[in-house]
């Protein structure tokens, strides 16, 4: 979980940085901006839905081979 917080974080960082030095000095196209918008918040959703599903799967693991939920 941690890699997948630390890789979404890296993302809105750089797009955070990315969004301010086109509102100051236009680098990149309207439609190239977008789609770099876009394909952000894509990437962060599937990044913290694998390790959300990865922790859930751990945690199942985990608490089946102690004893505390059925297999």
């Amino acid at each position: 979980m941690k890699l997948g917080v630390g890789i979404c974080l890296l993302i809105v960082v750089l797009w955070t940085a990315l969004a301010l030095l086109q509102l100051w000095f236009s680098l990149l196209t309207t439609e190239v901006f977008i789609k770099l918008t876009i394909s952000a918040v894509v990437i962060v959703a599937a990044v913290l839905l694998v390790a959300l599903g990865i922790r859930e799967y751990l945690s199942d693991k985990e608490l089946k081979s102690k004893g505390f939920i059925d297999e």
